[in-house]
Order: structure tokens, then sequence, then C-alpha cells
């Protein structure tokens, strides 16, 4: 059924009240600690935390766009952080549960089929992942004596973490490229359901499937553009993980870098594969058992305030801004269209 003009006016007048409304509540609840950090943070470690967290979103972008160019020579790096920013925000607003369709959608909108932003989003979690299981595996070896000594049952808890990544890369590649997978569904769909309506609609997402398993691995057949992803996605983390330091540094001018880089490599890698104790997040929880010991609750707290400011907030008050500007000017068309019509 076509919607008309005044119709879908009313509805993104409508969405964009619901955004200001659920913007209004996180400012309010979620990241009020977030926001209220930052005026008790010096000039100097704020800039350099924008600075890391703007540089992140970069490298992601640059990403982003070379594992998109495969099918959009015209996608820019630009682009590539765009995409970041709304994954940001519908990530936040709909409480995580739009992550994987805003980042699709979003790759629709710049011309990608859909089988194919399926394609760019999984190898954009396999790539990710296995960045944080390269920091998690040198992070071990060099500080492997050090908690040996002082805690030794955080080693295994660690391999955990680094296996359940590896298990999560592994189920993503598996689920991109396995023909017999793909196969396998088909036939069992086709051997249980038996109206010619639902094994057509199988059949429609077997051609998305088959879709999806050629463009990873039309990407993957290229070894230089794989490399040069992966590397992107290393130095990306690079910059998140530079930010506990700036924080700490500060007030702790003897602190280790080594370890502290090494603890928020752990921190990431134990945070994928936790669930959230206590009513908190996996991330802050172990973050603050991790950190506490080294410098103090405190200053812990504060440092992971700004790491969220910067790897959570930032992005996402810059993905409010893009939104806002697709609103503006999809309000904009459909008054164009209103006088149009009344114009008739």
């Amino acid at each position: 059924m076509k919607i008309n003009a005044k119709t879908k006016f009313i509805l993104n007048i409508l969405a964009l009240v619901l955004i200001f409304g659920i913007m209004f509540y996180l400012i309010k609840n979620s990241l009020a600690d977030i926001l209220a950090e930052l005026k008790e943070t010096s000039l100097l470690v704020l800039v350099g935390v924008v600075f890391l967290g703007i540089a992140y979103q970069f490298f992601e972008g640059w990403s982003i766009r070379s594992i998109v160019t495969g099918f959009s020579k015209k996608f820019r790096i630009f682009d590539g952080m765009l995409t970041a920013f709304h994954v940001a925000f519908y990530r936040v607003i709909t409480f995580g549960m739009g992550t994987l369709i805003s980042e699709v959608n979003y790759y629709n909108r710049k011309g990608l089929k859909v089988s194919q932003g399926m394609g760019v989003a999984a190898l954009h979690m396999i790539m990710y992942k296995g960045a944080i299981l390269t920091y998690a595996i040198f992070a071990l070896i060099i500080q492997f004596s050090l908690f040996y000594e002082h805690a030794p049952r955080m080693i295994p808890l660690i391999l955990l973490g680094m296996l359940m990544t590896g298990v999560i890369i592994s189920f993503f590649l598996v689920i991109s490229l396995s023909l017999k997978l793909q196969v396998g569904f088909v036939t069992l769909c086709h051997r249980f359901l038996k109206t010619q309506k639902m094994r057509d609609l199988v059949d429609r997402c077997n051609i998305q499937i088959y879709s999806l398993r050629e463009t990873v691995s039309s990407v993957l057949t290229d070894r230089t553009a794989l490399v040069k992803i992966y590397l992107l996605n290393v130095i990306k983390l690079g910059m998140w993980y530079l930010i506990p330091y700036i924080c700490l540094v500060d007030n702790h001018p003897n602190v280790d870098f080594l370890l502290v880089f090494s603890l928020i490599s752990f921190t990431l890698v134990l945070a994928g594969v936790l669930p959230s104790p206590a009513g908190i997040g996996a991330f802050e929880f172990v973050y603050l058992f991790l950190f506490s010991p080294l410098v103090g609750t405190v200053d812990a707290v504060s440092s992971m305030l700004l790491y969220r400011f910067a790897s959570y907030v930032l992005p996402f008050l810059l993905g409010f801004v893009g939104v806002l500007v697709d609103r503006k000017n999809a309000l904009s068309n459909e008054l164009e269209e209103l006088k149009a019509e009344r114009s008739e």
C-alpha cells in the first residue's frame, strides 16, 4: 500500500519526537555519569580522549570502505565513518537490538544489495573480533609471568574468553561460507514445510544466503585486501586501547603502559563473552575488576567513564547529528510533495 506524502510527513515527525524522547531519557539516566565526568576532566586529557575516539572512527571508516569497495567504488572513507556513527546511534537508541539491521540498511541506502550488506557486516564483525583476539594473545604472552604470580586464577578465565572469541569468529565464518550448511538448511525446510508459499519463502531466503556466501567469499579471496582490513582493525583498536593510559598517567605517573594496555585488551575479550552481572554492563564489571587493584576504585571509575565516552557516547552523538540531517532532508522532501499534491 502506497503511503501518501501527508502520512509520511506525520510519521517522520512522530519518529523525530520519539528519538528526542529516548535521547532525553538516555542523557538523564544512562549517560548522566559520563557527561558529569567530562566536567571534572582536565582539558588536555579530554582533548586526548576525543582525539583517540575520532581516530578510531577514522580507521573504522577506512576499514568499512576497504570491505565495501569491491561492490561500490564511490563509497568513501567518510561514508564508512558515517556508517559507524549511524550504527552507533541505533545501537544505543534500540538498546542493541537494531545494530545489525541499521548497518545493513545503511549499506542498502548506499546502493548495496541486502546480501552484500550482510556480507560486509559479517566481515566487519569477524575482523573486529580478530583484532581483539590478536591483542589479547600478545597481552597474555607479555603479562603471563605477572598474572601467574599475582592472579593465577585469571589466566584460565582469559583463555576462556579468547576461546569464546575464536568460536564467535568461526561461527560467523561458517554461517557465511558453508555450502553444506546452506544445502542442509534448504533440505530440512523442504522436508517439514509442505505448503508452496512457505517453500517459496525458503527459496527466497536461500537466494539471499547464497548471495551472502558469494559476497564473503569474494572478499576473502583477495589476500592483500584481507590483510589491509585486518591491520586497519588492529590500528583502530589501538586507538581505544591508549585511552585508559592517557586517563590514568596524570594521577599515576609510574603506571606501567604495557600493563594498562594489556588490561584493556583483556577487558574487551572478556566483556564480549560474559553475561552482565549484578545489573551492570559486562564491560564495566570487568574493567573495574581489573583496573581497581592497580589504581584504586575512584580512578578506575573515572577512566572507565572517559573510555565509554570515547567509545560509546561520542559516536552516538555524532550519529545523532547524522540522523537529524537525514530527518530534516526527509521532511523537506515530504513538504515539497505536499505542496505538489495541493497544487494539482
